[in-house]
């Protein structure tokens, strides 16, 4: 099981994202077609989590199916990259379980 990306966007590592009391742990900007996903204090595993996230928010942008406001907590398209980056890790663990 695979996203189906047709281009691959720029992905960024960083130490984190935002200065807040919550940052966030990933962020896809649909206008830069840009990924961020911050690693610091993070097991690689959830590091890679987050990446399967934001790379289905990029799937979901090059079928044009992401609007403002769709990654509000709880809307079907945040619950979609949630629900495929769990299935996206699970695949992994079953092709990699030494690494876990």
């Amino acid at each position: 099981r695979d996203l189906g990306i047709q281009q691959l966007p720029k992905i960024k590592l960083v130490k984190e994202i935002g200065q807040t009391e919550h940052p966030t742990f990933g962020l896809f900007d649909p206008n830069t077609d840009t990924i961020q996903v911050a690693t610091e204090g993070r097991h690689v595993m959830d590091i890679l989590r987050t990446l399967a996230h934001e790379l289905t928010h990029h799937k979901q942008r090059e079928e044009d199916r992401i609007q403002p406001g769709d990654g509000e907590t709880g809307s079907d398209i945040e619950n979609e990259a949630n629900a495929k980056a769990g299935i996206l890790m699970r695949d992994f663990a079953d092709n990699n379980p030494d690494l876990f």
